[in-house]
């Protein structure tokens, strides 16, 4: 069983500074690895297709209203470096300096579909799915799609998967719903992954249990990600644990999931506020504490660390759309410098509890069912339990556990005591409880 702590810094490179560029970036990978992450997962940085015909964008392209003709999801080029954001070079000195920073890279695969004028195309239209007439077929996202049951193809791609391995010294591969990409491609692209670097680092977007075999995670959004709904007021705590549950069921033991409040597809899918806020600062820190305290690998989209209030879009870049970068101001801010001080403290607390990457998650009952989450995490000596108030009233909770507290991990708005029956809190809106017990 791997002891190793994991968290995952989701890095889009159009938003991450005002320049978008891998250079750029890399003079900031101190404050990723200063916050306690473990790895980082950029967005794809293989050259992206530009699109000059609007009726040939995705529907989430258009809809975005940045008049970008470059989806960084449609790309062009499986092996060449989108100029926007570097060159070869420039990659490569991004990956050296993170892992000077202890830091791992994951890159974005996404092989499931391509643009229409892509190298896969316009060379081997024989290595794409056609219709009746032997026309490359246009699908889902206004795409063609590679046909994986030819074996020419299969191995460009397993080629493409070790080049940036052998290249660039990548630790491994977020796969862009890599549930739509044949099991077996993964199987043997993943063994041969391993074979240059057993240690690499495979996510999976999708939910099929069966993909675990080979990928690390796998991540969806039931379960994974909705309980933002729970401070919006449209589901209940009790009513997310259900889909906890689901999830559960669905993966199996040892919560093989990432959990995330944001990506860089809830940005730009969603056409309101930032979830910071939708929901306030609070609200997100309390749910901030949740996703690394639960069982799974925290995962932390592009300046949720800061406390980022500006709404991000993959489709907006220095080019088109408008000026969204980070709010980097934030690191001076009381709210910023708050949200840095508890990610390094969740990212601390995984470091030196190992039963928080990879043991069971056991619920505790209590009294307020649609307000707070409760549970234990195993500690070895002493458990550690999590009590968060999800709602912005006060609520008074009985936990269903007789147990010390030893130590507070980390706290805000809670007064606990021991009863006779249990543990009894008094937590303001929004509070939440980390701390160290004994049974």
């Amino acid at each position: 069983m791997d002891l190793r702590p994991v968290s995952i810094y989701q890095l889009a490179l159009r938003t991450f500074t005002p320049e978008g560029t891998l250079k750029a970036a890399e003079r900031l990978l101190p404050h990723i690895a200063g916050c306690g992450f473990t790895h980082i997962q950029l967005t794809p940085v293989v050259e992206a297709e530009e699109i000059a015909d609007p009726a040939h964008w995705s529907v989430r392209q258009a809809a975005s209203g940045m008049n970008n003709p470059r989806n960084p999801y449609i790309l062009k080029d499986y092996y060449r470096i989108d100029p926007e954001y570097g060159d070869e070079a420039d990659l490569r000195s991004f990956i050296r300096e993170a892992h000077a920073l202890g830091l791992k890279v994951l890159l974005d695969l996404v092989y499931y579909h391509c643009g229409r004028h892509a190298t896969l195309v316009t060379e081997h239209p024989d290595w794409m799915i056609c219709d009746e007439n032997g026309e490359v077929k246009i699908g889902r996202w206004n795409t063609p799609s590679p046909d994986y049951t030819v074996p020419e193809l299969r191995e460009y791609m397993w080629k493409n998967m070790e080049y940036f391995i052998r290249e660039f010294d990548c630790d491994g591969y977020r796969c862009d719903v890599g549930d739509m990409v044949p099991f077996a491609f993964w199987e043997e692209g993943i063994r041969r992954c391993r074979a240059l670097k057993p240690d690499i680092f495979m996510v999976n977007e999708g939910r099929e249990a069966a993909w675990l075999k080979v990928f690390a995670c796998d991540y969806f959004y039931e379960g994974c990600f909705d309980i933002i709904k729970v401070p919006k007021a449209e589901m209940t705590a009790a009513a997310w644990r259900a889909l906890w549950q689901e999830c559960r069921d669905r993966v199996g033991e040892g919560g093989r999931v990432l959990r995330f409040l944001d990506n860089h597809d809830v940005c730009s899918d969603s056409y309101e506020d930032r979830y910071e806020k939708v929901v306030g600062n609070e609200a997100m820190e309390a749910l901030h504490v949740l996703n690394f305290t639960m069982d799974g690998i925290p995962f932390v989209f592009n300046g949720n660390e800061l406390a980022d209030e500006l709404k991000h879009n993959m489709f907006s870049n220095r080019f088109c759309g408008r000026d969204d970068t980070l709010q980097w101001e934030n690191v001076l801010c009381p709210n910023g410098q708050r949200r840095m001080a508890v990610v390094r403290a969740l990212n601390d607390l995984r470091a030196r509890v190992p039963g928080m990457n990879c043991g069971e998650l056991t619920w505790i009952g209590h009294d307020s069912p649609d307000a707070v989450l409760a549970f234990l995490r195993p500690g070895g000596d002493a458990d550690i339990l999590v009590a968060v108030n999800l709602r912005d009233e006060p609520v008074s909770v009985r936990l269903d556990l007789k147990a010390d507290i030893l130590r507070t991990e980390l706290e805000s708005g809670v007064r606990a005591r021991r009863g006779r029956d249990g543990i009894a809190l008094q937590m303001l809106g929004y509070g939440y409880l980390v701390a160290s017990v004994r049974r």
